[in-house]
């Protein structure tokens, strides 16, 4: 990372966060693993990474949603990307760190608004107490080093199922961290959820999943085009290229 300047660091109890900097874009990391998000200096509120990019596509499944709640906040980049979407969208996300929060705001340009609202909580504590339902549901959590091992247990796939409202969706950003095979149940995900679930593979690797309670996942998603077109215009992304990757899970 040499061509990288280092803009802004600070320490919490969790260890290093660093802001760095190529001239065009930022970049939030927590270590030597990698970027956690980025942002395009010149277009700050378009998703940069294929991966959140894909994750918009449960938006095409419930275009009627009212409430998103994401597990992991990072740079803001989802959450900055669905407050383009709809100004009646109430979005609340859970991050552990508040200093992550605040690097968010200062240096990521995430706004504070009545549409935001962000719990400092750990995020499998919190969605194992939730105590209201949601129509979207975005689990983007990563460490340095990969997944981490709760969000692989049966009893965090059951707590998502529960803080999802009857025709609500859970979009799940996954990575085989380089091991050739997922960490993660998806024969148990389809169980639990009495669905099929749709998925994507990025050119980053990662590996996006989208399911529904009793959801009949569309074995034609092309159907979508037009209302990915219009999303695709709205956040300048690709999603309708995105929308013809997206196939069913055998």
């Amino acid at each position: 990372m040499s061509h990288f300047i280092e803009i802004h660091n600070t320490v919490d109890q969790w260890g290093n966060i660093h802001v760095m900097s190529d001239q065009q874009h930022y970049y939030l990391t927590f270590g030597e693993g990698g970027q956690q998000s980025g942002m395009q200096v010149t277009e700050p509120n378009r998703l940069m990474f294929q991966y959140t990019q894909a994750m918009m596509l449960v938006l095409l499944f419930n275009d009627q949603a009212k409430s998103a709640l994401l597990l992991g906040l990072g740079a803001g980049s989802l959450a900055k990307a669905l407050l383009q979407v709809s100004d009646e969208l109430q979005i609340t996300a859970v991050e552990l760190r508040e200093e992550v929060k605040n690097i968010a705001h200062q240096w990521f340009l995430l706004p504070e608004c009545d549409q935001l609202t962000i719990e400092i909580d750990d995020a499998f504590s919190y969605i194992e107490n939730v105590t209201t339902t949601t129509d979207l549901l975005f689990v983007d959590l990563y460490l340095d080093n990969g997944i981490q091992q709760t969000l692989t247990s049966e009893a965090f796939i059951n707590h998502c199922y529960g803080a999802l409202n009857d025709n609500g969706l859970l979009v799940l950003n996954l990575w085989d961290e380089g091991k050739g095979y997922l960490p993660f149940n998806l024969d148990l995900l389809e169980e639990v959820f009495t669905s099929q679930a749709l998925m994507l593979v990025t050119d980053e690797g990662n590996i996006i999943v989208i399911i529904g309670k009793d959801f009949q996942a569309d074995p034609h998603p092309r159907k979508k085009q037009a209302h990915a077109k219009k999303l695709s215009e709205l956040l300048n992304i690709p999603l309708q290229r995105l929308l013809n990757q997206l196939q069913v899970r055998c």
